[in-house]
C-alpha cells in the first residue's frame, strides 16, 4: 500500500474524500508490514491524531481513532504518538467522552500506550497523578453494562501496566487527591480510642477529645512522631503500637471492585493488587488491616468442605459465613450439580473461580507469606487451613504449586499455628505429609503481570478484531 499517496488525501479538505481514505486506511491498519511503512512515513502519525481531533467531525474523528488503536500496536508508532503528547490527548478526551464509542477507544489506546515504561510514567506524572486517579475512579463507579466488557478489561490493562513500576506502584499505594495526607486509625484490640493532645508529645496536654478506631484524619503538620490534625495532636505509634497508618485513597477504590460483579473488572482487580504486593508499604499488617484486605483474598478460595470446630477459631467473619453458605447449598443440590453463578461471585466454591483471579490472590498471599509480620497475620486468620482444603480440590497444577509453596512458608515458621497433619508410621516414627522444601525460593514468579499484546479497535467492517488473549494473569 502507497502511504504517502494516502497521506495526501487524508490531508485534503473535502471530507468525503478523507473519509474514503480512512476506510481504506483502516482495513489495513491491522497489518504488521503496513505498519512498519507507516512508521516510517514522515507526518503519518500526527495527520492521524489531528483527524482524531476533529471536532466538527465526528464520523471522520471516530474513524480516525479507529486506525490510531489499531496502528499502536507497533512500538514505534506508540513512540511517535507520544511524541505528539498522545497520553495527554487519551486523557482529555475520556473527560469529554463520558460515554459513547469513543470513550472506549481511547481507553484501548491508553492501554496500547502504557505498554511502554515511559508512558506509564508520564501518565502517572500528569497533573501530579490526579488524572490517572480520575481515570480509577471513573472506571470503579461506572455502570456494570455488559456490552462493555471490551473497555472494562482494556482500563485494566491500564492499571496492571502502570503497576508493573515501582512509580505506579507508589501513586497506587500513596496517591491522593489534594495535598495533604490523610491517615486511618487501628488502635483495636489494645485500645478504643487513643487522645488528642495539643503538643506532639506524651507531656502535651490532652483535649478531651479522641480518635476512634476506623477514623481517618486529614494531617496539617508531621513533627517527632506526630500528626498535627483539625482536632490537635494524635501520635503515630503508642508503647511501641503503630496507631496510625496512611490512607491509600485510590488503592481503596480499586480494591473495592474485587466486589464487582463483573468478572472482568474483579480480574482486574486481583492482577493490580498482586503487582502493588511486590512493594514493601504493601507488604505490611497496616495493609492487611486497611481495606478488609485479608478477606478479599481468602474470600475467593472458600469451598463447600465444612471447616472443623476448632479450625473455624480466627476465620474472618465473612469467610464463615460463604463457607457455610456453599455447605448449605451443596446439601441441596449435590457437588456435582454446582453451576457457576454469575451473578453473585460469592456463591462460588474456589472450584468455580476464575482461574486468573486465583493464580493473582495466591501470587499476592504469597508475598505476603515472605514476611514473618503479614505471615503471622495470616497465619492467625487460618489462611493455611482454607488453603489446605482448597488444595485438596483444586485441579490446576500451577495453582497447586502456588498453594503448597505458600504452605511450606507457614510450615517453616514454628510461631505459626497452622502445622501440617501428621502421621505415624509402621515404625511409630511421624512423617509430615507435606514435602516440606528446605529453601523456599519457588518459582520465579516475581515479576509484575504482563497483560499481553496490544489492542486492536474495530477494522472496516465494524467487527472487533482483537488478538486471542489469555484468560489467565501470565507472569514473565
Amino acid at each position: 500500500m502507497d502511504v504517502p499517496g494516502l497521506l495526501e488525501y487524508l490531508k485534503m479538505p473535502r471530507k468525503d474524500v478523507v473519509e474514503k481514505a480512512l476506510d481504506i486506511t483502516l482495513g489495513f491498519t491491522t497489518q504488521k508490514d503496513f505498519q512498519g511503512t507507516w512508521a516510517k512515513t514522515k507526518g503519518a502519525t500526527a495527520q492521524i491524531i489531528a483527524l482524531a481531533c476533529a471536532r466538527n467531525n465526528p464520523d471522520v474523528s471516530l474513524k480516525a481513532t479507529k486506525c490510531l488503536v489499531n496502528l499502536s500496536e507497533d512500538a514505534q508508532i506508540r513512540g511517535q504518538i507520544r511524541t505528539e503528547k498522545g497520553i495527554q490527548l487519551c486523557i482529555a478526551k475520556l473527560r469529554d467522552t463520558v460515554s459513547g464509542p469513543q470513550h472506549g477507544l481511547y481507553v484501548s489506546l491508553l492501554a496500547n500506550l502504557t505498554i511502554e515504561k515511559a508512558a506509564c510514567q508520564e501518565l502517572v506524572e500528569i497533573e501530579e497523578g490526579n488524572a490517572i486517579s480520575s481515570f480509577l475512579r471513573t472506571y470503579v463507579q461506572s455502570a456494570e453494562w455488559k456490552d462493555k466488557e471490551k473497555e472494562y478489561q482494556h482500563g485494566g490493562y491500564v492499571f496492571t501496566n502502570v503497576t508493573r513500576f515501582d512509580f505506579g506502584r507508589k501513586w497506587l499505594l500513596s496517591g491522593r487527591e489534594g495535598t495533604k495526607k490523610r491517615y486511618r486509625c487501628f488502635c483495636l484490640p489494645t485500645y478504643k480510642r487513643m487522645n488528642i493532645r495539643d503538643a506532639p508529645s506524651k507531656e502535651g496536654k490532652a483535649s478531651g477529645k479522641f480518635v476512634y478506631h476506623g477514623d481517618e484524619i486529614e494531617s496539617l503538620e508531621e513533627k517527632d512522631g506526630w500528626v498535627r490534625h483539625k482536632d490537635g495532636w494524635t501520635a503515630l505509634e503508642w508503647q511501641g503500637k503503630r496507631i496510625l497508618f496512611p490512607s491509600d485513597t485510590n488503592f481503596s477504590m480499586l480494591t473495592s471492585l474485587t466486589d464487582s460483579l463483573n468478572p472482568v473488572r474483579r480480574i482486574a482487580a486481583y492482577q493490580t493488587i498482586r503487582n502493588c504486593a511486590l512493594d514493601q508499604k504493601l507488604v505490611s499488617d497496616s495493609a492487611l488491616l486497611n481495606t478488609e484486605m485479608i478477606s478479599r483474598l481468602l474470600l475467593p478460595l472458600v469451598v463447600s468442605k465444612c471447616y472443623g470446630e476448632s479450625d473455624r477459631k480466627g476465620m474472618p467473619r465473612k469467610v464463615l459465613t460463604k463457607n457455610e453458605l456453599l455447605v448449605k447449598n451443596e446439601a441441596k443440590r449435590g457437588a456435582n450439580k454446582a453451576a457457576r453463578d454469575l451473578q453473585n461471585h460469592d456463591n462460588n466454591s474456589a472450584v468455580q473461580e476464575d482461574v486468573a483471579v486465583k493464580k493473582a490472590i495466591l501470587e499476592t498471599i504469597l508475598s505476603y507469606a515472605r514476611t514473618d509480620e503479614s505471615r503471622r497475620l495470616l497465619d492467625s486468620k487460618r489462611t493455611y487451613i482454607i488453603l489446605r482444603e482448597y488444595h485438596n480440590l483444586e485441579t490446576v497444577e500451577e495453582l497447586n504449586e502456588l498453594i503448597v509453596h505458600i504452605q511450606n512458608f507457614f510450615i517453616l515458621d514454628k510461631k505459626c499455628l497452622q502445622q501440617p497433619r501428621d502421621k505415624a508410621d509402621d515404625d511409630g516414627k511421624v512423617k509430615v505429609e507435606h514435602e516440606v522444601w528446605s529453601s523456599p525460593d519457588g518459582p520465579t514468579w516475581n515479576a509484575p503481570v504482563d497483560p499481553s499484546r496490544a489492542i486492536k479497535a474495530a477494522s472496516d467492517d465494524g467487527k472487533e478484531s482483537l488478538p486471542k488473549e489469555k484468560t489467565e494473569a501470565t507472569a514473565q
